[in-house]
Protein backbone atom coordinates (compact mmCIF):
# COMPACT_ATOMS: atom_id res chain seq x y z
CA UNK A 1 0.00 0.00 0.00
CA UNK A 2 2.70 2.69 0.65
CA UNK A 3 3.95 1.96 -2.95
CA UNK A 4 0.61 4.40 -4.19
CA UNK A 5 1.90 7.31 -2.86
CA UNK A 6 5.25 7.31 -4.41
CA UNK A 7 3.21 6.14 -7.70
CA UNK A 8 1.19 9.68 -7.17
CA UNK A 9 4.20 11.33 -6.17
CA UNK A 10 6.45 9.82 -9.49
CA UNK A 11 2.77 11.06 -11.65
CA UNK A 12 2.39 14.61 -10.21
CA UNK A 13 6.09 14.80 -11.14
CA UNK A 14 5.87 14.02 -14.89
CA UNK A 15 2.61 16.22 -15.07
CA UNK A 16 4.89 18.96 -13.33
CA UNK A 17 7.40 18.57 -16.32
CA UNK A 18 5.40 18.04 -18.80
CA UNK A 19 3.68 21.18 -17.88
CA UNK A 20 7.16 22.85 -18.29
CA UNK A 21 7.79 22.23 -21.90
CA UNK A 22 7.02 24.59 -24.10
CA UNK A 23 3.97 23.68 -26.26
CA UNK A 24 4.83 23.33 -29.85
CA UNK A 25 2.60 26.13 -31.71
CA UNK A 26 0.36 24.72 -33.98
CA UNK A 27 0.89 25.53 -37.32
CA UNK A 28 -2.00 27.63 -39.38
CA UNK A 29 -3.77 26.50 -42.66
CA UNK A 30 -3.27 28.61 -45.83
CA UNK A 31 -6.90 28.77 -46.32
CA UNK A 32 -7.37 30.48 -43.24
CA UNK A 33 -4.42 32.69 -43.59
CA UNK A 34 -6.55 36.37 -44.46
CA UNK A 35 -3.54 38.68 -45.42
CA UNK A 36 -2.09 39.99 -48.64
CA UNK A 37 1.13 37.80 -48.11
CA UNK A 38 -0.99 34.85 -48.91
CA UNK A 39 -2.96 35.90 -51.94
CA UNK A 40 0.62 36.41 -53.72
CA UNK A 41 0.92 33.29 -52.89
CA UNK A 42 -2.23 32.22 -54.49
CA UNK A 43 -1.59 34.09 -57.14
CA UNK A 44 1.65 32.59 -57.69
CA UNK A 45 0.16 29.42 -57.64
CA UNK A 46 -2.41 29.65 -59.93
CA UNK A 47 -0.10 30.91 -62.41
CA UNK A 48 2.56 28.62 -62.41
CA UNK A 49 1.70 25.37 -62.77
CA UNK A 50 5.41 24.41 -62.30
CA UNK A 51 5.71 25.81 -58.98
CA UNK A 52 5.02 22.99 -56.24
CA UNK A 53 5.41 25.06 -52.99
CA UNK A 54 5.76 28.91 -52.49
CA UNK A 55 6.77 30.08 -49.01
CA UNK A 56 7.49 33.61 -47.77
CA UNK A 57 9.79 33.60 -44.57
CA UNK A 58 9.96 37.15 -42.60
CA UNK A 59 9.19 38.99 -39.14
CA UNK A 60 5.92 39.66 -38.62
CA UNK A 61 5.05 43.67 -36.74
CA UNK A 62 5.73 42.94 -32.62
CA UNK A 63 7.74 40.21 -33.14
CA UNK A 64 11.69 39.05 -33.56
CA UNK A 65 11.69 35.67 -35.49
CA UNK A 66 11.94 34.87 -38.83
CA UNK A 67 8.81 32.61 -39.57
CA UNK A 68 7.19 31.31 -42.58
CA UNK A 69 3.82 34.01 -43.25
CA UNK A 70 2.68 32.90 -46.12
CA UNK A 71 2.71 29.60 -48.31
CA UNK A 72 0.48 27.02 -50.27
CA UNK A 73 1.13 24.54 -47.43
CA UNK A 74 -0.50 24.09 -44.22
CA UNK A 75 2.78 25.81 -42.45
CA UNK A 76 1.84 29.61 -41.47
CA UNK A 77 3.68 30.38 -38.61
CA UNK A 78 6.50 27.69 -38.84
CA UNK A 79 10.06 28.54 -37.44
CA UNK A 80 12.45 29.33 -40.12
CA UNK A 81 15.29 26.89 -40.61
CA UNK A 82 18.82 28.50 -40.46
CA UNK A 83 19.30 28.51 -44.39
CA UNK A 84 16.00 30.35 -44.47
CA UNK A 85 17.23 32.81 -42.18
CA UNK A 86 20.42 32.67 -44.20
CA UNK A 87 18.99 34.35 -46.99
CA UNK A 88 17.82 37.57 -45.75
CA UNK A 89 20.97 37.77 -43.02
CA UNK A 90 24.05 36.88 -45.60
CA UNK A 91 21.87 37.71 -48.60
CA UNK A 92 22.39 34.31 -50.10
CA UNK A 93 20.47 32.47 -52.95
CA UNK A 94 20.32 28.81 -52.21
CA UNK A 95 19.85 26.73 -55.82
CA UNK A 96 19.16 22.89 -54.86
CA UNK A 97 17.33 20.03 -55.89
CA UNK A 98 15.55 18.37 -52.60
CA UNK A 99 17.22 15.49 -51.05
CA UNK A 100 14.44 13.81 -49.80
CA UNK A 101 12.44 14.15 -52.91
CA UNK A 102 13.98 14.23 -56.44
CA UNK A 103 11.18 15.67 -58.39
CA UNK A 104 11.74 19.01 -56.68
CA UNK A 105 14.10 21.66 -56.98
CA UNK A 106 14.37 24.46 -54.40
CA UNK A 107 15.49 28.08 -55.03
CA UNK A 108 15.38 30.21 -51.89
CA UNK A 109 16.12 34.15 -52.86
CA UNK A 110 15.52 37.13 -50.86
CA UNK A 111 12.28 38.86 -50.79
CA UNK A 112 12.44 42.76 -51.50
CA UNK A 113 9.94 45.62 -51.47
CA UNK A 114 9.24 48.20 -53.95
CA UNK A 115 12.04 49.84 -52.92
CA UNK A 116 14.71 47.11 -53.20
CA UNK A 117 15.03 46.88 -49.33
CA UNK A 118 15.13 43.12 -48.23
CA UNK A 119 12.32 42.31 -45.98
CA UNK A 120 12.36 38.55 -45.86
CA UNK A 121 13.13 35.32 -47.68
CA UNK A 122 11.27 33.69 -50.65
CA UNK A 123 10.98 29.93 -51.10
CA UNK A 124 10.33 28.91 -54.55
CA UNK A 125 9.98 24.77 -55.13
CA UNK A 126 9.80 23.77 -58.92
CA UNK A 127 8.56 20.78 -60.90
CA UNK A 128 12.19 18.86 -61.59
CA UNK A 129 13.70 16.58 -62.95
CA UNK A 130 17.23 14.98 -63.61
CA UNK A 131 18.99 17.20 -66.04
CA UNK A 132 16.51 20.18 -66.36
CA UNK A 133 18.52 23.45 -66.46
CA UNK A 134 19.35 24.23 -63.00
CA UNK A 135 20.04 28.10 -63.70
CA UNK A 136 16.85 28.88 -65.98
CA UNK A 137 14.81 27.37 -62.80
CA UNK A 138 17.12 30.12 -60.49
CA UNK A 139 16.50 32.52 -63.44
CA UNK A 140 12.60 31.61 -62.77
CA UNK A 141 12.61 32.66 -59.24
CA UNK A 142 14.58 35.86 -59.96
CA UNK A 143 11.87 36.46 -61.89
CA UNK A 144 9.43 35.82 -59.66
CA UNK A 145 11.00 37.79 -57.00
CA UNK A 146 10.94 41.08 -58.98
CA UNK A 147 7.40 40.82 -60.40
CA UNK A 148 6.88 40.19 -56.39
CA UNK A 149 8.83 43.71 -55.65
CA UNK A 150 6.63 46.13 -57.48
CA UNK A 151 3.51 44.79 -55.87
CA UNK A 152 5.38 45.02 -51.72
CA UNK A 153 5.21 49.00 -51.01
CA UNK A 154 6.78 47.58 -47.86
CA UNK A 155 7.15 44.93 -45.08
CA UNK A 156 4.01 45.86 -43.30
CA UNK A 157 1.93 45.90 -46.39
CA UNK A 158 2.36 41.94 -46.26
CA UNK A 159 0.39 41.70 -43.29
CA UNK A 160 -2.68 43.42 -44.32
CA UNK A 161 -5.97 42.15 -44.50
CA UNK A 162 -6.97 40.50 -47.59
CA UNK A 163 -10.19 38.87 -49.19
CA UNK A 164 -9.00 35.61 -50.56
Amino acid sequence: MKKLPVLAALIACFAVMRAAEPATPALGKAADNKIYAQKLVNELMAKNPDLLVVGFHAISPGTTEQKMIASNLDRIGKDDDDDDKAVVTERKTICVPNAKESNKFEVQVPMKDATGAIIGAYGFVFLYKAGDDEVELHRKGVVLRDALSKKIPNLAALFAPAKL
